[in-house]
């Protein structure tokens, strides 16, 4: 029998049919990470193909999270009133329905509701990857499945990052807007020879739900575009105050609505207490810090001038440490010490940014292989653990409040990965700004230093001008650019710093705390345990 309507049976399987639904799960959560991952990837060829510009590319850029941030409560309801295997058809056809229009783009429009459409397309593949990882573990093991998914998806996109630049070696994008199609074609192939076994349905979608939804949705929509978009045309453009506003007028009211439902979607009782709300800070807050890599270090390297080509190596270390982060944290999984994981994490974070804080203008990404591989293992060793904690809280409340769970975790990771991101931005702006005109106080040319400076950069154009003006101004433009790298630079340095404090600083009080529920012999997670337990038995 199913745990709860909407999901698939867990019969009794052969080993061979183990390993083929294994396969199968593990494909399946690789093309949900990729369908982010890929477009990620190939945006900045798309932006001069489809002429997109800051602005546009901004909303190509939140348009993915603004359709998947939300999407697992809606598709809970759905897989529930309209069974597992409608639920299979609809993602495969809309996944197929995106793919075709993707291997054709030429306008911005049309790119933007395909992103959108991923969004969509992602969440639901991740839903079937965990049922499809499920069937390979029996009992309490099958949560296993779920923190298996999650990871290899969350593996899915420095993948694509390091696959994509060597198909766009021809200078055609049509190779890389083909890889979406191929991996629709495979994962709707795999699901048909190997379906899930069947469900149960009950009647659970009502207007009341769909009306709350949009609400809900489209209030953290709002706030995703808000987050993005401020780093693009800077914070205090006056149209953002719109969106924030929007955001919180609209959540607000779903959340009002909620309330007064005697059933609802979002438990807002249940997520307000002070366990759950713990658990989304703590799961925002390391989910901030991963902005190390994606914002610090990616980041610096770009300002450094080193192009997709030279970073595949890059992501690749980054791929295989976080597949390593993965399977580390599924063998060395203790749900009797599941806050473990994140001390760890957190420890191997505040390290990986003190090694960044010694970067210059010289380095390059091979120097940077072992902090982003230990940042890239601490991110994902600590995911599983915390989507399993958040797991047994809801499930012993009731198999309802998953979408409570969903909402939350979806929240604290992808909110808190964008918050990260557009502070982390901020930051550095700001930094960068500050050093350039500590620079610019000392670059004059009463400075011996900077004569002799711009004396040998004007020597390289001397062969095509005699004019001394012109080769003055070209020798001058040459400092400017070397002082607007260094300042650069120094701001990431500062970034690294900040991180690597506040990495630090949640160490010592995760590790504080750790300890006295140690000495207390404290089970974070016993009372849970205790009903899950029993529901199980009954």
């Amino acid at each position: 029998m199913p745990m709860m309507p909407g999901s698939p049976a867990s019969p009794d399987l052969s080993g061979g049919l183990r390993l083929r639904y294994l396969l199968v799960g593990i494909w399946l959560a690789l093309a949900a990470g990729l369908q982010n991952g890929v477009m990620q990837a190939a945006q900045p060829f798309l932006r001069g193909i489809l002429g997109m510009d800051l602005q546009q590319d901004g909303w190509f850029q939140a348009a993915y999270y603004m359709s998947y941030a939300c999407m697992s409560i809606l598709l809970f309801k759905v897989r529930q009133h309209f069974g597992v295997q409608r639920f299979v058809r609809w993602i495969a056809l809309l996944m197929l329905a995106a793919a075709a229009l993707q291997t054709g783009v030429s306008d911005y429009r049309t790119a933007l509701l395909i992103r959108a459409a991923s969004g969509v397309v992602a969440s639901g593949l991740l839903v079937l990857a965990m049922f499809y990882l499920m069937q390979v573990f029996t009992g309490a093991k099958k949560l296993a499945g779920v923190m298996m998914a999650l990871g290899l998806m969350l593996c899915a996109t420095p993948l694509a990052q390091a696959l994509v630049p060597p198909l766009l070696g021809n200078g055609h994008i049509g190779t890389v807007l083909w890889l979406p199609a191929v991996c629709a074609c495979l994962s709707a192939a795999a699901m048909l020879y190997l379906p899930l076994p069947p469900s149960q349905q009950i009647r659970a979608l009502s207007w009341t739900d769909i009306l709350v939804f949009l609400l809900f949705a489209g209030g953290v929509a709002l706030f995703c575009a808000f987050l993005v978009q401020g780093r693009v045309v800077w914070w205090t453009t006056d149209w953002l105050g719109y969106l924030l506003a929007g955001a919180v007028a609209l959540t607000g009211t779903a959340l009002a609505l909620e309330a007064c439902r005697a059933e609802p979607m979002l438990d807002w009782r249940w997520i307000r207490m002070p366990q759950i709300l713990a658990f989304a800070a703590v799961g925002a807050v390391v989910r901030m810090l991963t902005a190390e890599q994606t914002v610090g270090a990616a980041g610096m390297l770009g300002s450094l001038g080193m192009d997709a080509v030279q970073m595949t190596g890059f992501y690749t270390v980054v791929f295989w440490a976080s597949l390593a982060g993965v399977v580390v944290g599924l063998l060395r999984l203790d749900v009797d010490d599941i806050r473990r994981p994140i001390m760890i994490a957190l420890a191997g974070m505040a390290l990986a940014a003190w090694w960044d804080t010694g970067v210059g203008v010289q380095t390059r990404p091979e120097q940077m292989y072992r902090s982003q591989a230990l940042m890239a293992f601490c991110t994902l060793y600590f995911v599983g653990p915390m989507l399993l904690e958040g797991l047994v809280r809801a499930l012993a409340q009731s198999t309802n409040h998953i979408m409570s769970f969903a909402a939350i975790f979806g929240l604290s990771q992808t909110v808190g990965g964008l918050a990260g991101a557009a502070l982390s931005h901020a930051f550095v702006t700001f930094r960068t700004k500050a050093h350039l005109t500590d620079m610019a106080q000392h670059l004059t040319l009463t400075q011996p230093q900077v004569t002799a400076y711009l004396q040998t950069a004007a020597q390289p154009y001397a062969p095509q001008s005699n004019d001394m003006a012109v080769l003055q101004s070209k020798a001058a433009a040459s400092l400017i650019t070397q002082a607007a790298q260094q300042a650069s630079v120094l701001a990431f340095r500062d970034f690294f710093t900040v991180i690597c404090g506040c990495a630090l600083t949640a160490f010592v009080v995760a590790l504080w705390r750790w300890g006295w529920r140690r000495y207390r012999k404290t089970d974070v997670l016993a009372a849970e345990k205790a009903k899950l337990m029993a529901l199980l038995k009954s």
